[in-house]
This record gives C-alpha cells, structure tokens and sequence, in this order.
C-alpha cells in the first residue's frame, strides 16, 4: 500500500472516529452525569465526571469506525471515491435490457417494493434491525448506473452494506449472473 492511500484512510477513518464520538457524547454525558455515587461491582476507578464520558464516547467511536473500516477492506474492489461512504453509486456498461434487470430483482427475496418507472427502476433492499436501504438503477445507451443508500440521509455507517448492494446488482447487470 503506498503513502497516498495509507493516508487517504487514516483521514477518512479519523473523520468517522469524530462523527461517531459526537454522537455518543451526549448520551455518555447524560449516563455519566445523572449515575448517583461511584461505580459498584467492582468498578471503584470510574468516577462520575466529565473525563469518563469523554473517555467512554471515544471507545465506542473507536470501536465502531474501526469496525466499519474493516469491512469496507473486506469488500474489496472499491474505488477510492467510495471508501467508507454509505450513499455509493457505480457506474457498468452493459448490454443487458432493464426489463431483465427488473425481472432479476422481482426474483431476488432480499429486494422488495421494486418497481419500474420512466426508465429507471426503484427497489428497497432488505435490512436486519433496520428500515430497507433504497436502490435505484437507471441507463443511458447501455451505461447503468446503480444508487444504493441508507433509509435516512444522515445515516453515516452502513459497514460497506450499501457497497455490497451496487457491486452484486453490477455484478449481474455486467455479466449477467
């Protein structure tokens, strides 16, 4: 791996460490903070103070963006422009009719609510604990381009959920399979 890469990932995944660090503080703060006396069971060092939400707000975001780091790598294949983001978009030549597409996802279990409007088809892909991610897949003179993104806007961790997604529905648009 050489330099550039190493540390377009360490930026990348340090920016995730501080979204995800921001959004637990508030509730380490509102834990840590209302806890009435020290820590029982064994659990004497904690303090109820600043610090230990600060510290407990970071762990979980450490834990959390390394965890998303790690199955993005597990992927694989992954333009750099797609690293680490939950709304990917992808881009396959193909000589393969939408209807054909629409047809495969209509068999698909894992997609539902799939339908085929003005030239583009619109899914929703299942998800466990959660609301379905959205798919959208459109052409342009045998140029697909394939959306998938988290059921809200302002989800920012999917654990390379909706790269799957575009890379197995361009895996099929490409070669068929």
């Amino acid at each position: 791996m050489n330099f550039q890469k190493l540390f377009f990932k360490f930026v990348i995944v340090l920016t995730y460490l501080l979204r995800v660090t921001l959004l637990v503080l508030p509730i380490a703060l509102v834990i840590v903070t209302t806890k009435e006396g020290g820590w029982r069971y064994g659990f004497t060092f904690i303090q109820n103070n600043l610090d230990v939400a600060f510290f407990v707000s970071f762990a979980i975001g450490f834990l959390v963006s390394m965890y998303h780091a790690v199955s993005f790598d597990e992927v694989e294949g992954a333009p750099a422009q797609n690293y680490m983001k939950s709304h990917q978009v992808v881009y396959v030549k193909s000589e393969i009719t939408l209807d054909e597409v629409l047809v495969w996802l209509k068999a698909d279990k894992n997609y539902k609510d799939v339908r085929h409007d003005n030239g583009f088809i619109t899914a929703r892909k299942k998800v466990h604990f959660l609301s379905a991610d959205k798919v959208q897949i459109t052409t342009d003179n045998g140029l697909y381009t394939v959306k998938s993104s988290p059921f809200a806007t302002w989800w920012f961790i999917d654990f390379a959920r909706n790269y799957k997604t575009v890379k197995a529905l361009s895996k099929f648009i490409k070669f068929g399979k």
